[in-house]
């Protein structure tokens, strides 16, 4: 699944399946187990376009993680930048929709979250250490679900 037709199959899948077969394909490669997937769909920073992601998530007590790594390259993924210019996004995780708030773990917190992280995510220390190459560190950006009172 490759190009922009692939990552339209892949969007399809997990919006209707919660299965992503490049994360699929990933975890094959790497001879690791697969790692559940979610559909994060942000408010497009400069378009104020929606813009969905197939993301694999992690995790921490009641909030999900995920990895902005782009494989360890020099730039971030855009629906970094999205989140930080817009919190509110939306999360298609098991097939339901939930709103949620997210944030980008900075400091201290972001150190502690890495490690808790990196023993669920085997791939992420050797991620940071290709981005750092480039000058840059991987965002952790926890989601938290909101909840309707």
């Amino acid at each position: 699944l490759r190009g922009r037709w692939g990552a339209a199959i892949d969007r399809f899948l997990v919006r209707w399946t919660g299965f992503s077969m490049i994360t699929w394909q990933y975890s094959l490669a790497a001879g690791r187990p697969y790692t559940p997937t979610l559909l994060l769909t942000t408010v497009g920073a400069r378009s104020g376009r929606l813009r969905s992601s197939p993301l694999p998530y992690y995790p921490v007590g009641d909030d999900l993680v995920v990895c902005g790594s782009k494989g360890g390259g020099p730039t971030n993924p855009m629906w970094v930048a999205n989140l930080r210019a817009n919190p509110l996004c939306w999360l298609r995780i098991r097939r339901q929709l939930v709103p949620a708030r997210a944030r980008v773990a900075e400091g201290a917190g972001r150190d502690e979250l890495f490690e808790s992280v990196a023993q669920i995510h085997l791939g992420l220390r050797r991620y940071q250490q290709q981005a750092a190459t480039h000058g840059r560190q991987v965002p952790l950006v926890v989601l938290t679900p909101m909840t309707r009172s």
